[in-house]
């Protein structure tokens, strides 16, 4: 199996029930179980496979999506907008450290600097505390000072020109953070963006 496999679930109301529907790599047909909770789903989903291939276990992921078709959309964009989010706080969080640490350098007191992010000048002793004790040298410190507000006002830029989460998949989140450091279950929101701009083309062509 590849790491890379995934298997997809869809879960419909069904009275007190889960109904699952499970398909993906090896499976010849979609197979149906059932569960009582939605945190139970994987679990089942993954006995279920390995039983349909007749293998001890497998190293999968397993993609779960609602079946109503409207109420899956307002999940997958929320999901999208609050990963956006944490990735937003993270960028801030990036220029800021590098600004603080290249005003320090050039003479600015701790209050001053703190004036000028509108932060306090308590913050501002902890950021440089925390960037003396990973010391790197100035270029180091010129090169991701940049990288960070430049990734950062890019950001804003394309958000200035364009709305909604759509636009956010597009011209921030699935191009600039692929590399990311962060565990923010990437390939999950590339997928979930892939499956907002087919509903939203469905839509329109239903139209």
């Amino acid at each position: 199996m590849s790491e890379r496999d995934t298997y997809t679930i869809i879960a419909s109301r069904s009275d007190s029930w889960w109904a699952l529907t499970v398909s993906g790599p090896g499976l010849k047909r979609s197979y149906h179980t059932q569960v009582k909770r939605l945190e139970q789903a994987e679990e089942m989903a993954r006995d279920l496979v390995v039983t349909m291939l007749d293998v001890s276990e497998i190293d999968a992921d397993f993609d779960l999506t609602v079946a109503d078709d409207e109420v899956a959309t307002e999940l997958e964009a929320t999901l999208v907008t609050r990963l956006a989010a944490t990735l937003v706080k993270r960028r801030a969080a990036e220029a800021t450290q590098a600004t603080v640490a290249d005003l320090a350098r050039r003479g600015y007191v701790h209050r001053d600097i703190g004036y000028l992010l509108g932060m306090s000048h308590q913050a501002v002793g902890k950021l440089l505390n925390e960037v003396e004790k990973e010391p790197i040298t100035s270029a180091e410190d010129a090169g991701a000072r940049s990288l960070a507000l430049s990734s950062f006002k890019d950001m804003f830029d394309r958000l200035a020109m364009t709305h909604g989460t759509e636009a956010l998949l597009k011209s921030y989140l699935l191009d600039g953070a692929e590399n990311d450091p962060m565990d923010l279950k990437l390939d999950r929101l590339r997928a979930l963006g892939e499956r907002l701009r087919h509903r939203r083309r469905r839509r329109l062509t239903d139209a």
